[in-house]
């Protein structure tokens, strides 16, 4: 597991994917309001393979929502 840290908005897209036990705890945000979350590292992975250049974890993550909002995977 690695601990990343994602805009509340990134966390509020991921949340429903999140196994159970990561659920049951709001996660505590740091003084920016980004909040820690731990991800497996295949899907830190699978964050970097699609990130652009300049783009951050939340980014990635947002963008990835409203592709799949609208049905473009």
């Amino acid at each position: 597991m690695i601990r990343i840290a994602i805009t509340p908005a990134a966390y509020a897209a991921i949340k429903s994917s999140l196994p159970n036990g990561a659920r049951e705890r709001p996660p505590q945000s740091d003084a920016a309001g980004d909040y820690s979350v731990h991800l497996e590292l295949h899907v830190i992975a699978q964050l970097r393979a699609v990130r652009r250049p300049g783009e951050d974890y939340s980014e990635v993550i947002l963008r990835l929502a409203a592709m799949e909002a609208e049905g473009v995977t």
